[in-house]
């Protein structure tokens, strides 16, 4: 029924119901992994992170395969093959941090097991630090899941192309994540021991390595578009898929020209929070990505009639003009400088 009142296509509410409903059995591993994984950030233990997600990422990989095309007395289950994939790598790496957070190294350490136990001080501060950071990320993928469901309505092409750019934006967008958890750590950390310089020092070089990072991708968007959709060509040669790609490559300037505005507001998000600025990052969300998400219902109709802009291109540019919006007002907040004199431990 979400599907159904969101105008999608019905000849893709059935795979996107069946592709939900068995994801959603993951959705329990991906918070308790989600929050395992803020032990090993906190403590500067990336290292554990990173070849815990390179090996879900590879079993996700092979599973998807597997299950999507079947074989090996499995037979072909399309997109649930996909979602059970999915929800099996959401587990494993659940698992993964489970088995490492209980033995014996990190639990002589920090007593976790004798740790588990009601603390309300500690459950109030991290309720009160934690919710508004919980609620932004919720409120972003809430926002961006309504522009991509107004682009679904305009069919199977306009969201199979919105689809291959995206997937290119997140391999984009997902390190700068990593980035902005640093600076979170980092900032923090020298709040409460080494003083605001360090932080200060701390946001610079991860927006230095976020200008970097965008800048090889905004040139690949850019200059070598055909190149990387390329790969949705690898045996598939139809009309529709080339008439996506197509689309696909006009979407890819878009996110060049938003990805420099897009690594901007995540690090400073990700400062911010790590100062104990996480109320003041929620509300800037929420304002943002609803007041982007008004302009553009409202002036969608408008800018077809009046402007002849597709529809498709009128919500890319409101995707634009959201990420421009959040950048603006974290980097007003960050250069007002209120952030430094907060403290999230004391």
């Amino acid at each position: 029924w979400m599907f159904q009142i969101s105008g999608q296509p019905n000849e893709l509410i059935g795979a996107e119901s069946t592709y939900m409903r068995i994801l959603m059995i993951g959705a329990v591993g991906s918070v308790i992994e989600t929050g395992l994984s803020g032990f090993f950030s906190g403590t500067q233990r990336t290292r554990i992170i990173m070849w815990a997600s390179v090996g879900t990422g590879v079993l996700n990989v092979v599973l998807d395969i597997w299950f999507i095309f079947g074989g090996l007395g499995i037979t072909a289950l399309g997109i649930a093959g996909a979602a059970w994939a999915s929800v099996i790598a959401f587990w494993f790496k659940a698992v993964i941090y489970g088995v490492i957070l209980l033995g014996p190294a990190f639990d002589s350490r920090y007593r976790i097991r004798r740790g588990c136990q009601f603390d309300r001080k500690l459950l109030t501060k991290l309720m009160y630090f934690g919710t508004p950071a919980g609620l932004q990320y919720l409120t972003e993928a809430g926002i961006f899941t309504l522009i991509v469901l107004q682009i679904g309505q305009l069919g199977d092409i306009p969201l199979r192309a919105t689809t291959m750019a995206i997937n290119f934006n997140m391999i984009a967008f997902i390190p700068l994540i990593g980035v902005s958890i640093a600076a979170s750590v980092l900032v923090g950390h020298h709040l409460t021991s080494t003083g605001v310089a360090g932080a200060i020092v701390a946001t610079r070089s991860a927006l230095a390595i976020g200008f970097t990072y965008s800048m090889i991708w905004a040139c690949l968007y850019i200059f070598a578009p055909d190149f990387l959709l390329s790969f949705y060509r690898l045996g598939q040669s139809d009309a529709d898929t080339i008439e996506a790609i197509a689309i696909a490559r006009t979407l890819l300037k878009f996110v060049a020209v938003y990805v420099f505005f897009d690594f901007v507001q995540l690090i400073l998000a990700g400062s911010l929070r790590g100062a104990g600025d996480t109320w003041f990052v929620l509300a800037s969300v929420i304002a943002a990505s609803f007041s982007a998400f008004l302009i553009g219902t409202l002036g969608v109709n408008i800018a077809s009639e009046r402007w002849d802009i597709s529809s498709l291109y009128w919500w890319w540019g409101i995707i634009t003009l959201w990420v421009w919006l959040l950048a603006i007002v974290m980097i007003a907040r960050y250069r007002g400088g209120r952030w430094q004199a907060m403290r999230m431990v004391s």
